[in-house]
Parts: C-alpha cells; sequence; structure tokens
C-alpha cells in the first residue's frame, strides 16, 4: 500500500523516462515502427495514472507522429516501457502497472477486442481510423479454437 504521507521530501515535479514503440499500418516499403524516448513531467497534483496519460503522453503521441511525418490513423499499436516509481513517489498513487495493465494500447476498425479505453483514444485522437483491423478478429478466434499444443519431453 503507498503511504498518502510524504515521508521525505519530494520534488513538486519529477520526470518519468518513458521508451515507445509506436506501430503502423503500413506498405510493405514503409518501416513500420518508429521508436523513442520521452521524459514526462510529472507533478504531486496529478489525480492518477490514466489521467495523466491522457493529459500528458497521448497528446505528445500526436506530435510525435506529426513530427516524424507518420499518419496517426494508421497507428494500430502504442507499446510503452516505463519508470513509474517515478510517478508513484512524486504523486504517491499508484501506477498503471499496478492494475494489470500491459501499458500498451490496440487500435484500428474492425477489432471487436477493444476495451474503452482504447476506443476513446481513437475516437479522441483518431488512433488507428483508417486501419481496417477487421482480420485480427478472425485470427484470434482461429488461436482460441485451436487445440492446445502438448509439450514432448
Amino acid at each position: 500500500m503507498i503511504s498518502t504521507t510524504y515521508p521525505i521530501k519530494v520534488p513538486a515535479r519529477s520526470y518519468m523516462a518513458v521508451n515507445v514503440i509506436l506501430t503502423f499500418l503500413t506498405s510493405d516499403c514503409e518501416d513500420p515502427q518508429e521508436v523513442f524516448d520521452l521524459k514526462l513531467p510529472v507533478s504531486r497534483k496529478e489525480k492518477n495514472a490514466v489521467e495523466f496519460l491522457n493529459k500528458k503522453f497521448f497528446p505528445r503521441i500526436v506530435t510525435q507522429c506529426r513530427k516524424r511525418q507518420r499518419d496517426l490513423r494508421r497507428l494500430i499499436k502504442i507499446s510503452t516501457c516505463s519508470d513509474w516509481g517515478v510517478f508513484e513517489t512524486t504523486t504517491l498513487k499508484p501506477a498503471l502497472s499496478t492494475f494489470d495493465h500491459p501499458c500498451k494500447w490496440y487500435f484500428g476498425r474492425g477489432r471487436d477486442d477493444l476495451d474503452g479505453w482504447e476506443k476513446a483514444l481513437m475516437r479522441d485522437f483518431q488512433f488507428g481510423a483508417d486501419a481496417d483491423m477487421s482480420f485480427m478478429n478472425a485470427i484470434r478466434k482461429m488461436y482460441e479454437s485451436s487445440p492446445s499444443s502438448t509439450v514432448l519431453v
């Protein structure tokens, strides 16, 4: 359990390191991924991890896509590795990973496995709006219906 008091002096603002991998639905001649690092400012006043990311992380994804001339409407996955300890220490609130969130977000039209947060990000930022990912439903169903493999020893 995270303490609700500051037993030691905590800076009013810290920076959380985030390694980001963006994956795009592309033609054969384009690189499907962009990899980069961000430093997100974290203040003691952050309400929670979800609002923190919605306010400080996802708008930077839009900026990075524009800077790299990538179409965010073709963005199909955001993967991250973050120093959530900075968030917890600065805010005294739980990290996203505390809730078993994988810190990955999927996008694309036609997917029936997106959660409410992913759907909201598609609506608000247009992530994956032009990426037809309906084929993923068939792949997932095929995988789910296949018999489990037997391990030979």
